[in-house]
């Protein structure tokens, strides 16, 4: 059995575990620079307030509605979840994480089936009360199941935040009711094609010959199928181990144009993205730095340089040298720019780097110190301790005019509440 633990409105939950006043009026969580709508709560979503709508377009009925905006705030979002997956490592030995608001929990040996709905429930009802976040769990014998199970617990108010979907009887109703556009491997791009193909739910979908799937459309189809038919094909062991590229860009809160301030965003993407490398024990062959300039009437430049590494690496220190020798290829003085981005890719386990023979680079070294730079932004908070090519000026900063503070992980922002004798 897998068990989908899914965070309800997550960015919008985590802001109202601070603020209980939020809770039942509208609240939205702008994108970078505050431009898009990138969540929403129940109540804002009922104010016909689309995922991804521009915020100037918005700016009346946030007005006449008393909306609660919120720029996005990762680092509380990031520690949240993290707080939620710790959590669930007291109900299964087997976790995967999808996703930031996402989990899979394998529950076989667990719990039996009589027993697994209380057992979901017991999920549900001790996240909310010890983290103060709303979830949903679904729970079938295959993950593409369990998507749906957890999608009918978030939406169908009868099953109060858990959907079980282990009998026949249960799923054929289940798959009957689920648009195949909503059906996990399928999306909106397929669909159409699907519709027109005559298949227009999952349970469609879950009746066609698995053979001429593949032909028609891909393997994944013919896999998602079979998951349909509580055949498992996604099993845990099957997942690649952690990511396969790692990428960090964000859009500049003002344009930019002299070097040294372009380098200093591109050096905080790296640190950022060698941070990530760290935790999942990994190591990158190569790095990709591309800029974008200001769009004009009809173009805009855009510049991109990849360098591969004479031997893959984790360290901060290695990957800013590299950026800097690609960002140098691709910058162009005098230009405008509006964005920049870092890609590490050809990432593979630390343990498993092929070394060179003309390295000259104390790895061990470099080891060491990124160990201890890990340690001390973990404790102390992220950024405490960094490269001096990250620089302090930060002109590049996003705009976040709605940015709610770091509870969890900035001690300048921990709640202080005083009581009245």
């Amino acid at each position: 059995m897998y068990a989908l633990v899914d965070c309800n409105n997550f960015f919008v939950s985590c802001e109202r575990i601070f603020n209980p006043a939020l809770n039942g009026r509208p609240v939205v969580v702008l994108s970078g620079n505050d431009g898009c709508v990138i969540a929403r709560s129940n109540e804002a979503k009922a104010l016909g307030i689309a995922m991804g709508q521009p915020a100037f377009e918005l700016r009346d009925v946030f007005e006449r509605n008393k909306v609660a905006i919120y720029s996005s705030n990762h680092i509380l979002y990031g520690d949240i979840s993290r707080r939620i997956i710790s959590f669930l490592s007291q109900y299964s030995p087997d976790i995967e994480v999808y996703s930031i608001d996402e989990a899979f929990l394998r529950l076989d040996g667990v719990v039996t089936e009589e027993a697994v709905e209380s057992y979901a429930r017991v999920i549900v009802d001790e996240i909310q009360r010890c983290i103060g976040v709303p979830v949903s769990v679904g729970v079938a014998a295959t993950k593409t199941l369990a998507k749906i199970a957890s999608h009918r617990a978030k939406k169908i108010p009868r099953y109060k935040g858990v959907c079980t979907l282990l009998s026949s009887d249960q799923i054929a109703i289940a798959l009957m009711e689920c648009p195949v556009a909503d059906v996990w491997g399928v999306g909106r791009r397929l669909a159409p094609r699907m519709l027109s193909d005559g298949i227009a739910t999952a349970w469609e979908l879950s009746r066609r010959q698995a053979s001429l799937l593949r032909q028609s459309y891909s393997v994944e189809i013919e896999r998602t199928h079979d998951e349909l038919n509580g055949i498992v094909c996604y099993a845990d062991d099957e997942r690649p181990e952690g990511k396969q590229s790692i990428t960090v860009s964000r859009t500049f809160g003002q344009i930019l144009s002299a070097f040294d301030d372009v380098y200093e965003a591109v050096a905080h993407f790296v640190a950022t993205a060698a941070a990530r490398l760290r935790r999942q024990s990994s190591a990158a062959a190569s790095i990709l730095v591309f800029i974008k300039g200001r769009q004009r009437v009809t173009t805009c430049y855009v510049g991109a340089r990849e360098l591969l590494l004479p031997v893959a690496t984790d360290s901060t220190i290695e990957l800013s040298q590299y950026a800097r020798q690609a960002l140098l290829s691709v910058y162009r003085p005098g230009e405008a720019y509006r964005k920049a981005g870092v890609i590490l890719g050809g990432i593979v386990p630390r343990d498993h780097v092929q070394l060179s023979l003309y390295d000259t680079v104390d790895r061990e070294k470099h080891h060491k110190l990124m160990q201890v730079l890990d340690e001390v932004n973990l404790r102390a908070g992220t950024g405490t301790l960094r490269l001096g090519a990250e620089g302090n000026r930060r002109v590049w900063m996003a705009k976040q005019e709605h940015l709610s503070p770091c509870y969890t992980t900035n001690f300048k922002d921990i709640l202080v509440v005083k009581a009245n004798k």
